[in-house]
């Protein structure tokens, strides 16, 4: 039932384990990724002047989902190198892309997405941060939410309003924004599980003429795209394969007699992180380059999304009120409170279920 992996996909992942498996045991991610980005294997999709190798999307999509299922934080992995990396190789300029894709296919710069705001959620034409032209470029002053990995971040894609004349999609611009600026200000926001989301104030933070990406006022057309490359869905994949596999472990140290009438369930869980996996792949190899069916894509996230979220019910369900105790159950424990995030967050399901109606024949005509 699992889909193998092509030849030159398989060889790829081999490399990225060879380099992990040299790792010493305190190696944390950032030397990970360095290691990784010193051999290529970061952004193999990028081209070679970039760092990368020139392979394909579907190439990109075995090594995050390799990462992902090693335990490395994907989330930078799929933010750092899709999220802003990309609409750098599609709408940069030559000198940006020269300047910022090198450091971050190296592994030695990891950025962030500053979109969301507190009171926009994902409606994107809500937000109120502002840059106000100044002598030498951008003054930016606002407050972004449900950024990850912050702190560790170098720079950051940042929406803001340079404007609006007539409707709420004009005015909007994104700009390139320095992290270390003293006008930046890194806060965390509690969370119920796993890595913690940061508040970012900018408090006049000055960009040059240089740090807008594409043009002027006109980034609504480009959100859409970046918002695209950040939503594969393999980050919620690898969750869901991680999971599934610490409920089958809780699940085989039940006795055989309480393993029976649970089996059915299990396999229809096992059936669903497949049949979402499947999707994934099927979205990656569907890229034509770097872009990527968003019909597809919303399929492929809602499933891996959904798929997810059924483990953690089973599993809270059936499996962590009876057997032993051990780090399987820690690890499900876990999965259970941070399942009901993948709700709303990197995209929320009902933004996938939007896309995907449609593009039914009903919506084709509403539409």
């Amino acid at each position: 039932m699992r889909r193998e992996l092509e030849p030159s996909q398989a060889a790829v992942v081999a490399s990225v384990n060879d380099v992990l498996d040299g790792l010493g045991p305190d190696a944390d991610f950032r030397a990970a990724f360095a290691a990784l980005g010193a051999e290529r294997l970061l952004a193999v999709h990028y081209p070679a002047e970039f760092g990368g190798r020139g392979l394909s999307l579907a190439h990109h999509a075995a090594v995050s989902e390799c990462l992902g299922l090693r335990g490395l934080p994907d989330v930078a992995h799929l933010i750092t190198v899709q999220g802003v990396g990309c609409p750098l190789l599609v709408f940069g300029t030559a000198a940006q892309r020269r300047r910022w894709l090198p450091e971050i296919a190296a592994g030695r710069l990891l950025a962030s997405l500053l979109l969301s705001e507190q009171g926009a959620g994902s409606d994107l034409t809500r937000i109120t941060t502002t840059a106000v032209p100044c002598a030498d470029g951008w003054e930016i002053s606002g407050r972004k939410s449900w950024s990850l990995l912050t702190p560790w971040s170098g720079i950051a894609l940042c929406s803001v309003r340079t404007g609006q004349d007539g409707s709420r999609y004009d005015g909007i611009s994104l700009f390139l924004v320095d992290l270390g600026d003293p006008g930046v200000r890194i806060e965390p926001a509690p969370r119920a599980a796993g890595e913690p989301y940061y508040t970012v104030t900018l408090d006049r933070v000055h960009v040059t003429a240089d740090a807008l990406v594409g043009e002027l006022h006109r980034g609504w057309a480009l959100l859409p795209t970046v918002i695209g490359f950040e939503r594969g869905g393999f980050d919620y994949l690898t969750r869901a394969q991680s999971w599934l596999a610490a409920a089958g472990a809780a699940f085989t140290d039940l006795p055989a007699a309480d393993r029976e009438p649970l089996a059915g369930e299990f396999v229809r869980c096992e059936l669903l992180v497949e049949n979402a996996r499947a999707l994934a792949y099927h979205a990656a190899a569907d890229a034509d380059g770097l872009e990527s069916d968003e019909i597809v894509t919303a399929y492929a996230k809602l499933a891996s999304g959904l798929a997810a979220q059924a483990v953690t019910r089973w599993a809270a369900e059936e499996l962590l009120g009876a057997g032993p105790d051990g780090p399987h159950r820690a690890a499900l424990r876990a999965a259970v409170a941070e399942a009901p995030e993948l709700t709303v967050s990197g995209g929320a399901q009902e933004l996938q279920l939007d896309l995907i109606a449609g593009d039914l024949v009903i919506g084709r005509t509403i539409r």
